[in-house]
């Protein structure tokens, strides 16, 4: 083995090192770190007005909101429809439950938002 030159093992002991840290058993390999868990959201819950358990109102906001996705393919919107439901019965039943509209009149409401049609589509 040839004797080291006094500028190479500085060099050498640096690669050394680089070497064990990167074959430790006692880290990780790169490819299995993850990132930390984003932080929670705090959970919000919707408390409807009087103005938002008014039909006209509930109507109106059902209509134009999924507008903005009528560039979107037959699924997507198919998807956000099913969700928009979703969403609007709870609020319908909120609306109910907390006395601003009648059940009946919830009911009607409901029956309505299932009938309208999807943007770029005919009305059935």
């Amino acid at each position: 083995m040839a004797p080291l030159q006094s500028g190479s093992a500085p060099l050498l002991l640096g690669t050394a090192s680089l070497v064990l840290v990167a074959i430790s058993p006692w880290c990780p390999p790169l490819e299995a770190r993850t990132m930390p868990p984003p932080p929670k959201t705090p959970v919000t819950i919707y408390q409807p007005d009087g103005d938002t358990c008014r039909a006209d109102h509930l109507l109106k906001a059902y209509q134009s909101q999924l507008l903005q996705f009528a560039d979107q393919p037959p699924q997507v919107l198919q998807r956000l429809r099913q969700m928009q439901l979703e969403l609007g019965e709870a609020s319908l039943k909120r609306c109910a439950n907390e006395n601003r509209i009648s059940r009946e009149e919830a009911d009607r409401i409901w029956r309505e938002l299932q009938r309208q049609p999807l943007p770029g589509s005919q009305p059935p």
